[in-house]
């Protein structure tokens, strides 16, 4: 009896994953449709088939929701992933097309949570403090890869991250793609060609 067990902690730990996942999907089209202030959990709930119980005890709050979506974000945009890659050998060019490459996959990807996170954060707190973090974590990821370039030797400008923070905005994506046409091919390749020159003198 005792070797079904892990076969049935496994199956647990599918159901929560999926029921986690619907909730995710869930207040992601209500947030985008109705904005972050005007959706309750109560609807969240209604729209994933949960009840909101369920949505307190895995996130503990509409804030904690949010956050699970910046956490659902890395993952569709396949970050993890991109990091992974970055830790092996890699010539500075390549680690900065990696940065390039990651900037692009956030914004095709998951361009309504940044939207959500952009446009709530000047009016509420909850989501203000979401994009700071996202903010945070995505200068750390770039101070790593500026830190491993100045590993291989390479001169790097001292302000590198700084740098590749805004050339990364998603003001300048916007101007770009939204506003002049650009695909999201020619965002990323422009991107790396101007990392590049920029953070490598």
């Amino acid at each position: 009896m005792t070797e079904d067990l892990p076969g049935i902690v496994r199956l647990r730990d599918r159901r929560e994953a999926l029921t986690l996942r619907t909730i995710l999907t869930a207040a992601r089209r209500l947030f985008a449709e109705n904005g972050y202030a005007r959706t309750p959990i109560r609807l969240i709930a209604k729209e994933a088939g949960v009840s909101p119980q369920t949505i307190y005890a895995h996130f503990g709050s509409k804030a904690g929701v949010l956050n699970g979506l910046v956490d659902l974000m890395d993952d569709e945009a396949g970050v993890p992933d991109l990091m992974a890659e970055a830790a092996g050998p890699h010539d500075p060019a390549d680690l900065l097309g990696l940065v390039a490459k990651a900037s692009r996959q956030i914004r095709e990807r998951c361009g309504d949570i940044v939207a959500i996170l952009g446009s709530g954060a000047a009016v509420d707190p909850d989501i203000a403090a979401t994009r700071a973090e996202t903010e945070r974590r995505t200068r750390l990821g770039i101070e790593m890869i500026v830190d491993r370039i100045r590993d291989t030797g390479r001169p790097v400008d001292p302000r590198a991250s700084d740098i590749a923070v805004a050339l990364m905005s998603h003001g300048v994506h916007d101007s770009l793609v939204v506003d002049a046409g650009w695909s999201h091919d020619d965002y990323e390749d422009w991107l790396k060609r101007t990392l590049i020159t920029a953070l490598l003198p």
